[in-house]
């Protein structure tokens, strides 16, 4: 298991420097913010210089079927359909989609992948008109990919809503369509209901996607991607995900429609600060200076080698915090969580040490508010009891 970039915009050489610190150990690509011909020069240079990462295609085709979508560079991609709903998937149709879709990574992007991945649309139900479509897509999919000419193996692309996870009788029942499917795994993104970056879905929610997780993976063996993850990837590492995805901005940490939306603009958000320990991202200042303050800064590092621009002072060190050395010393910490969860030998005890994560984070929490230290709701811990509730009503579902 791995933590791997979700690119998008402003990309510079934030994955070539976590790639060569090994903080990351792949990417999924982005067309809509890179032309066709930067994006595959990129790829090219990824498979020279770090030919064991792990890269993806991400073809997101599940945005033309978003009205008033800004696509951006997506039209400059053969494959990809602007405006279409469900007039535009006729039969004769959905396999063109899905023939130009694979045509362009088997033959354009090749070696350079790890993996080909299938078109899909984004849905809100497991029994709503686009889900089907997305299990059509994803059937024509195998189905073609079953006779190209030494291809790289296929992941389904599977988008939903998280309010899709509420039913857990219809995630069954689809699970039981995808399970049919000869394919190596899947590529799996859930759409978040908040533009605003939220740590935790609802516990139920949570419970329901750890299931998914793992009866695709500990049950039926796929190999499981999850994109647009954050720190709730750990949970989805412990039910048996492969890689889970991270981005720099909060739209590449969760996907909300706002990130096919045109922009409104806004203003720079606050700097913050990726605490392992707190399963959190503290404000450097005040919260983080707070905690430090009260002297209890060292309990919650991560222990990275950008700890050393705030160890003066959080409020002293907060200008050199700059987006590069963030986003790099996130991507160390949900790596460091993850290879916490994946030292595990088994499936239950990989489950006991998240459990264990949450609990020592709610105790640290705790002791930091009896010191007066405050947090914003968005900081936390309100995220800890969605967690827990969650991790303890999917071991009762799997049995485990």
């Amino acid at each position: 298991m791995s933590i791997i970039a979700q690119c998008g915009y402003g990309r510079s050489t934030k994955i070539q420097d976590g790639l060569a610190q090994g903080t990351i150990e792949g990417v999924i690509l982005s067309p809509r913010d890179e032309k066709k011909d930067k994006l595959e020069g990129f790829a090219a240079e990824l498979a020279s210089d770090y030919p064991d990462a792990v890269v993806l295609f991400d073809p997101q085709f599940y945005a033309s079927t978003i009205i008033g979508a800004n696509d951006a560079r997506l039209q400059e991609y053969d494959y990809y359909s602007s405006n279409l709903n469900r007039l535009n998937f006729p039969s004769n149709r959905l396999r063109k989609y899905v023939e130009d879709c694979l045509n362009y990574q088997h033959d354009d992007l090749g070696a350079q992948i790890s993996y080909i991945l299938s078109p899909t649309v984004l849905f809100d139900d497991f029994r709503d008109n686009w889900s089907q479509i997305s299990l059509d897509l994803a059937i024509a999919s195998a189905d073609y990919h079953a006779n190209l000419d030494d291809p790289k193996a296929l992941l389904i692309s599977l988008v939903f809503s998280e309010g899709a996870l509420n039913s857990f009788d219809a995630l069954e029942e689809y699970l039981d369509a995808l399970t049919e499917l000869e394919v190596a795994g899947f590529y799996v993104i859930v759409r978040r209901n908040s533009q605003s970056l939220s740590h935790s879905l609802e516990s139920q929610a949570m419970a329901h996607l750890m299931y998914m997780t793992h009866v695709l993976s500990n049950i039926n063996e796929y190999e499981l991607i999850f994109g647009y993850t954050d720190w709730y990837s750990f949970l989805l590492h412990s039910a048996g995900a492969g890689h889970t995805a991270s981005g720099w901005y909060q739209s590449l940490r969760q996907l909300s429609l706002g990130r096919f939306l045109p922009s409104t603009g806004g203003r720079r958000p606050r700097k913050r600060y990726s605490s392992l320990p707190m399963l959190s991202c503290p404000l450097i200042y005040p919260e983080l200076e707070d905690i430090f303050q009260v002297g209890s800064l060292p309990q919650v590092l991560t222990g990275s080698q950008y700890d050393r621009i705030l160890a003066g002072g959080p409020a002293a060190g907060e200008s050199a915090w700059n987006d590069e050395d963030s986003c790099l010393h996130h991507w160390t910490s949900l790596s460091k969580l993850a290879a916490i969860i994946d030292g595990q030998a088994t499936s239950v005890n990989k489950l006991n040490q998240a459990e264990n994560l949450i609990r020592n984070a709610a105790g640290l929490y705790r002791n930091l508010e009896q010191y007066g230290v405050s947090f914003e709701a968005s900081t936390g811990p309100s995220h800890l009891v969605e967690w827990q509730n969650g991790l303890r009503e999917f071991r009762s579902l799997a049995g485990v």
